[in-house]
């Protein structure tokens, strides 16, 4: 079924057939520079120091790791985990020559291959949308985290994407599609009580959103004709109003008039 289809796929990279499109849609959510201040952010939040030992999980390309290992330098370390063997052999490739102190994993985000205590901080950005059981995931980053260890989490609330189209039904209609078929949508918002049912102390919250003003760009990275070719054939809305829809749409990027944003938030905690 498409929906299960939309689901399930970032947790099943390496058995679609096109793996590497998910590493180009990483390299586009990337070059934003919205999410590099972002990504910044949850760099600062972790407080890195010099030496430091940290683990990245839902690494991707590994991006995020050759940064924090430059941040540790020489004396730390940085590992990256990752389900996808895709997104491993692109992370090792991308740090081929660069003499840095990383490591990547193909591992599972629930069921970490680390010994208690290992790290000085973990660190996921975008990843728990996409897991079964976030609550799983979390008590795995902070089993492997030391005694003080700072636990980072940055991920995005489906739910607030929001466009600016005249057919206000129709919009809410397809976002609210587009968010049910994110595994974990409202993620977002349940980051705070999942770190605290978590036991981590100081869980501080903090909050950012993407804008985007223009249409390719925000078809790239929310899927829109896809998702609503899917809302259609799932019957959620016609063909007319898909039509209309998209066509709408494509006018207002064409009058330099298109605007769509999604939040996202950053839960930080500590290890007791």
């Amino acid at each position: 079924m498409a929906n299960e289809y939309r689901i399930t796929r970032w947790g099943v990279v390496d058995q679609t057939t096109e793996p590497t499109t998910f590493v180009a849609y990483l390299d586009t959510v990337t070059a934003l520079e919205t999410m590099q201040q972002m990504k910044r952010r949850t760099y600062d939040l972790l407080q890195v120091r010099e030496g430091h030992h940290l683990l990245d999980v839902g690494c991707g390309v590994g991006d995020d790791v050759r940064v924090l290992a430059q941040r540790v330098g020489t004396a730390g370390r940085v590992v990256g985990v990752d389900s996808s063997k895709t997104m491993v052999a692109e992370a090792q490739k991308r740090s081929e020559g660069q003499n840095l102190p990383v490591e990547f994993v193909v591992g599972d985000a629930g069921r970490l291959e680390f010994a208690d205590n290992t790290f000085d901080g973990c660190r996921s950005d975008r990843t728990l949308q996409h897991v079964a059981h976030p609550r799983q995931v979390l008590g795995e980053m902070i089993r492997v985290a030391r005694s003080g260890a700072r636990i980072v989490v940055m991920d995005a609330d489906w739910e607030t994407l929001l466009i600016d189209a005249p057919d206000r039904m129709v919009t809410r209609k397809l976002l609210n599609f587009f968010c049910d078929g994110i595994r974990q949508g409202w993620i977002g918002r349940q980051l705070r009580g999942l770190f605290l049912a978590a036991g981590l102390a100081k869980v501080e919250v903090f909050a950012d959103t993407v804008m985007v003003t223009d249409y390719t760009q925000a078809n790239q990275l929310f899927n829109l004709q896809e998702t609503a070719g899917q809302a259609q054939a799932a019957g959620v809305v016609s063909p007319t109003e898909v039509t209309q829809w998209l066509n709408d749409l494509e006018q207002a990027n064409q009058a330099g008039q298109f605007f769509a944003a999604v939040s996202s938030y950053f839960c930080v905690g500590h290890k007791p």
